[in-house]
């Protein structure tokens, strides 16, 4: 074969094979997922760190605050991560487990991670692992796979230790499986969550009949159900161009043609009702196409790292703090480090304060999902030689958003107990899988949650200038001790 024909034959491969992104490039790591997982979250961290915004902002800079650039915590020493869920979306997605597996470029050793987590080395099923402070074990899955799992149940780590090590192909479920190949170095992340089998036939009645878009009709009430109850789960892509866009699409058996040009709004109240709305999704082109409802729009870094919160490395200090040592004589060191601290904490009680000072009541959507993920987000911040005073209020902001989040909790409990005891206000109705329930009516509904709905937000306001007034406080402090900006 002449030079010639060489190179044509190369290009005709270049042409002809696609490039192994999506699943064929993260398969080693999907393989060591649990099936049971129902949330992932796959990562082209290359892609991330290259992508034209990361650049132009420095998302690589280790000496940066965690948030200050960033939407989101990634090691520069990992090229490909998958983080993995069992979530309840209908339980203000609680996690019964969390746990990422990422591809390093360079080793670590568990003791290396240990000391920069300030924990401690162990064994794990004849893995080499660490446990941390965060709540958290790390473990050598791998020379060049490294997996963490939260909360720090070390049964639970041994078992999937154990799985881990075995030889096979991807356990999860076929939507998630073909939701992590369409990640490549344009969209370098990709969310999904398996819904399939989630939603509640008779709930969804009720649904439907206050939905402000069907109430009044049950004509198409009863067409929306059939749609809905096929639903498969969500998908989110976001491409990272020199502006984040997000692609966020809905996915059915059945075409949510019936919907028509009420599916955007369909939408927006799901994510409402399930306490994961953001900002941006309501100036969101959507479409319906085939058996999805997708939506497309641009993704500010306040949007993304409330979506990230949802699933995010549990640390990721074992990057950041590889190179540092503990210096509590050195002003200089202690103040950058605790510089560093605050700008982080503020920027994530910025997004919580864009939330509290619109006129939409604080916007419900942020509690109380998004207050319980904040809370631990500002644990989960590097604490190396940062000031012993800033490191007790973080804690207890982190803390203040916990209380916030279980108020809100509260009143939908409270709600609901008071719901079911107002038997005198009671609707008879017989449902069509043959059983009589009673039902409140909507007036009686409507007033309960909005009283304690109500009680709820009276905890939040006055817990929230608390923080307020705690951080005008402390930076105050902190500029007069260190004499740097805060």
């Amino acid at each position: 074969m002449n030079f010639r024909n060489l190179l044509l034959s190369v290009a005709c491969l270049f042409v002809i094979s696609p490039p192994l992104w999506g699943q064929e490039s993260f398969s080693d790591l999907l393989r060591r997922v649990p099936a049971s997982a129902n949330a992932l979250m796959v990562i082209d961290v290359d892609g991330v760190f290259s992508s034209p915004i990361a650049v132009h902002e420095g998302w690589k800079d280790q000496h940066e605050a965690e948030f200050v650039k960033r939407p989101l915590m990634l090691p520069p020493e990992a090229d490909r991560i998958v983080v993995a869920s069992q979530m309840k979306p209908h339980r203000d997605f609680e996690q019964n487990w969390e746990l990422a597996v990422m591809h390093l470029t360079e080793p670590f050793s568990m003791r290396s991670v240990a000391r920069a987590e300030g924990g401690y080395t162990d064994e794990i099923n004849g893995q080499a692992a660490a446990w941390t402070p965060s709540d958290a074990y790390f473990v050598s899955l791998d020379s060049s796979v490294m997996g963490v799992m939260y909360p720090a149940d070390r049964q639970a780590v041994s078992r999937w230790v154990g799985i881990s090590q075995m030889k096979q192909t991807s356990n999860l479920s076929a939507y998630l499986n073909e939701a992590s190949a369409s990640a490549t170095k344009q969209t370098p992340i990709v969310m999904a969550l398996d819904l399939g089998d989630i939603v509640v036939p008779h709930v969804l009645d009720q649904g439907l009949r206050d939905a402000r878009l069907t109430k009044d009709d049950p004509a198409k009430q009863r067409a929306s159900k059939a749609v809905i109850l096929s639903l498969q789960g969500v998908v989110l892509n976001v491409e990272l161009g020199d502006k984040p866009q997000g692609t966020f699409q809905v996915d059915f058996t059945q075409s949510p043609e019936v919907f028509g040009n009420d599916a955007k709004g369909l939408v927006l109240e799901a994510a409402s009702r399930f306490g994961v709305g953001i900002e941006n999704l309501d100036d969101w082109q959507a479409t319906v196409q085939s058996n999805s409802i997708v939506m497309k729009g641009e993704l500010s870094k306040t949007a993304m790292r409330k979506l990230f919160s949802l699933m995010e490395l549990p640390s990721a200090k074992f990057s950041t703090l590889k190179n540092e040592k503990p210096a509590p004589d050195d002003q200089e060191t202690i103040g950058k480090a605790t510089q560093a601290y605050y700008q982080s904490l503020s920027t994530l009680l910025d997004d919580i304060r864009k939330e509290f000072t619109t006129n939409r009541d604080a916007r419900r959507t942020m509690a109380p999902v998004y207050l319980e993920r904040y809370g631990r987000m500002i644990d989960r911040l590097p604490i190396l030689n940062v000031d012993e005073e800033l490191l007790a209020f973080g804690a207890s902001v982190s803390e203040t958003l916990r209380s916030m989040s279980v108020a809100q909790k509260s009143g939908g409990v409270k709600a609901g107990v008071r719901k079911s005891q107002t038997y005198g206000a009671y609707s008879y109705n017989y449902d069509n899988n043959g059983y009589y329930y009673r039902r409140p009516t909507q007036s009686v509904r409507t007033q309960i949650d909005r009283e304690e709905q109500g009680k709820a937000r009276v905890i939040r306001f006055q817990s929230w200038k608390q923080i307020e007034d705690g951080l005008s406080d402390v930076r105050k402090k902190m500029t007069a001790k260190y004499r740097v900006a805060f």
